[in-house]
């Protein structure tokens, strides 16, 4: 063989190698994370969406526009899991709340500690409810801020 025939030989299985090894892209490869990870938002499974858009996070640095909306997608994952929280909670404050309307703050002239023990429960449970309510504040703020276009 010729230099020149060896030459074309390494040259073209150097290019087929290059062809055949190029990496994947990042982008698609966290589109679909980040497509399974909105399924499972709709389906209400919080803690795998969350877990799905953390792996994407970790295996796919360099996808950054995908990353860029997989920050929406959580920061929503936080906001209907935390609004779902208040909807449940706010049933169970109700109920402590009525519970407690019904109790009489003396029985037979004497001091009644189940009101004063319901009446404290009551008022932890305002104060754990406020902050449920402030969190979804927050996350209503946070992805308002985070849909501004950045500069």
């Amino acid at each position: 063989m010729k230099k020149k025939d060896i030459l074309y030989l390494v040259l073209s299985t150097a290019l087929a190698c290059s062809c055949a090894s190029a990496p994947a892209d990042p982008e698609v490869e966290a589109s679909a994370m980040l497509s399974e990870a909105r399924t499972l938002l709709e389906q209400k499974d919080y803690s795998a969406a969350r877990d799905t858009i953390l792996s994407l996070r970790k295996q796919h640095p360099q996808a950054l526009q995908t990353r860029r909306a997989a920050i929406l997608t959580l920061d929503s994952v936080e906001l209907l899991e935390a609004r779902d929280s208040v909807a449940t909670y706010e049933l169970r404050l109700n109920a402590a709340r009525d519970s407690f309307q019904q109790m009489p703050p003396r029985l037979n002239g004497q001091t009644n500690d189940a009101y004063y023990t319901q009446q404290r429960r009551v008022m932890a449970m305002e104060q754990e409810f406020d902050e449920l309510c402030a969190k979804v504040k927050f996350y209503l703020r946070k992805i308002d801020i985070d849909k501004q276009p950045s500069n």
